[in-house]
């Protein structure tokens, strides 16, 4: 029986992370093009809503698609690593939805003490308090990080995952 693999550190993660970021942009620029082309020539009408939910669906598609089908991203692939279920199999769909939402609200609290000083919100009633609740939280999951064996996210946690470092291919 082979080694468990060891856990993703958190420097490749995000690395891979920026990777993908990188890809999905350019999956959701052709979205908006698409979309606009499509609307222009059949004369429809701009729905904000509508092309929220193709960009989401867009980004569910990509992370869905590849962590069902191998596990790896293609910035997973590059830096070698690849999410699995907790017993070793490859994410259900379910199980890749589940990851994503939880994903989406994890960027979302980290991100939201930088997005709070952009100048239309820092000028918010709550802009500090939401700043500061969201900043103690990104700590939080980061000391949770670390603490877990597995050195799993939340999103793993949530969804029976973990995120793998593989080993070199051998040299030939």
């Amino acid at each position: 029986m082979s080694e468990p693999l060891p856990p993703a550190p958190l420097w490749r993660r995000l690395i891979a992370a920026v990777y993908d970021g990188l890809l999905l942009l350019g999956l959701w620029m052709a979205t908006v093009l698409i979309d606009a082309v499509l609307r222009n020539l059949a004369g429809i009408p701009y729905d904000w809503a509508t092309l929220q939910l193709c960009v989401f669906l867009v980004w569910l598609g990509f992370f869905g698609w590849f962590w069902t089908h191998g596990g790896q991203t293609l910035g997973m692939r590059v830096w070698r690593l690849r999410v699995q279920r907790d017993d070793g199999r490859a994410l259900s769909w379910a199980a890749a939805a589940t990851r994503c939402a939880v994903m989406l609200a994890v960027w979302g609290v980290v991100l939201a003490p930088a997005l709070a000083r952009l100048p239309h919100l820092r000028d918010g009633a709550h802009a500090g308090i939401v700043a500061l609740v969201c900043a103690l939280l990104a700590a939080l999951m980061l000391i949770g990080l670390y603490a877990d064996r597995r050195r799993r996210a939340p999103q793993d946690w949530l969804s029976g995952t973990t995120i793998v470092e593989l080993p070199k291919p051998p040299k030939t």
